[in-house]
């Protein structure tokens, strides 16, 4: 059997990068787990480190490439930062793993992303864009000021909630001179704070943080507390509860387009779930991700769970790539088809036409 030839491509941390937004990079033990994942799952694999020059990169490689597995989060592009690698892939017609250019940059922009899903009818605080010296619109203290175009926690922390015109004013300053870019600012929601993960059609168990069981009794889920939370998150069981909270992470996953895998951050106030934001390349440490945490509470380990995303990609990709992928896929698919079946189940879901698993207790 030939064996899949995939580029894995992301951003490499070096150990001279102590800029916070260096924090979607890549560590060392999360690049040697997912390609001995890869290779687990009969595939040669290629480390690209993406940078400047990751157009040239493809390209020459744009006839040996089966798969890009695409992990890459760029860094200056902003909303476009995260689209680059796909974007190139579709021009220069090399299959890849996860979302279109389109997805990533209306998730990127976070303002558009909560736009879309609010028109599909899932709720999301009421919000604006300001830039420094702007006036306050129909909002109601207190406030989450966040940037409105960075992932992984970037740019919040405990003082992100603010109460009045002085902290807001702050706080909006310093995400321009930050990131050069406006402050989404959204009404807070106060209570637990949940995500969801979906690979493929199947929903992963849903995580609950109470954020008055962490120490410090913190507010939002900023880098510090990321970095401590983990014996304090909650693996949730389905139920009427949970079951609705899939049913419109599945609505916004949808309304998204994003493809192959998601993890998408909720928060409940009065008892009603809200929108916060999609991670459509959530982290895959093989330990600490949330994705990750999840998998492992549905039964699914971590080389399973990458297994699980390529073939969830190559399903996808076969109609549209016909014969690219013959005669590489057979250990893949055994391993895939075997994590599934050994992975613990609790129905399904039908949204538009389209049936989601749920898996975990």
């Amino acid at each position: 059997m030939n064996k899949l030839n995939i580029a894995y491509t992301c951003n490499v941390r070096k150990p001279d990068m102590e800029d916070p937004r260096y924090g979607e990079f890549e560590s060392p033990s999360t690049i040697a787990a997912i390609t001995a994942a890869l290779e687990r799952a009969g595939a040669e694999v290629e480390l690209i480190d993406v940078g400047p020059d990751i157009y040239h990169q493809l390209e020459k490689r744009k006839d040996t490439i089966d798969l890009v597995f695409n992990n890459t989060e760029g860094l200056d592009e902003q909303e476009l930062r995260e689209a680059i690698v796909p974007f190139f892939c579709e021009h220069l017609h090399i299959p890849y793993s996860g979302s279109s250019p389109k997805t990533f940059i209306n998730k990127m922009d976070k303002a558009t992303a909560k736009r879309i899903v609010a028109y599909d009818g899932v709720p999301t605080a009421k919000f604006q864009l300001m830039m420094p010296g702007d006036r306050l619109r129909n909002l109601s203290f207190p406030l989450m000021v966040k940037p409105y175009s960075e992932g992984t926690s970037i740019g919040i922390n405990q003082n992100s909630k603010v109460h009045n015109d002085s902290e807001l004013n702050d706080a909006v300053n310093a995400i321009h001179q930050q990131f050069s870019q406006p402050a989404l600012v959204e009404e807070f929601l106060p209570g637990l704070e949940y995500t969801v993960g979906i690979i493929g059609n199947n929903v992963l168990p849903i995580l609950e943080f109470d954020f008055a069981k962490i120490p410090g009794q913190p507010q939002v889920r900023d880098p510090y507390v990321k970095s401590i939370e983990n014996p304090y998150v909650t693996m949730l069981d389905w139920g009427d509860k949970t079951i609705h909270f899939a049913k419109l992470a599945i609505a916004a996953h949808e309304s998204l387009e994003v493809r192959d895998y998601n993890r998408m951050d909720f928060r409940e106030r009065d008892g009603r779930l809200y929108f916060l934001e999609a991670n459509v390349i959530p982290g895959l440490h093989p330990t600490e991700a949330d994705l990750t945490n999840m998998c492992r509470h549905a039964g699914i380990p971590h080389h399973d769970m990458i297994a699980l995303i390529v073939d969830a990609a190559i399903q996808r990709l076969k109609k549209r790539y016909p014969g690219r992928f013959d005669g590489k896929t057979a250990v893949l698919e055994e391993l895939s088809a075997a994590a599934f079946a050994k992975a613990a189940k609790k129905g399904v879901i039908t949204h538009q036409d389209c049936v989601y698993n749920l898996l975990g207790n």
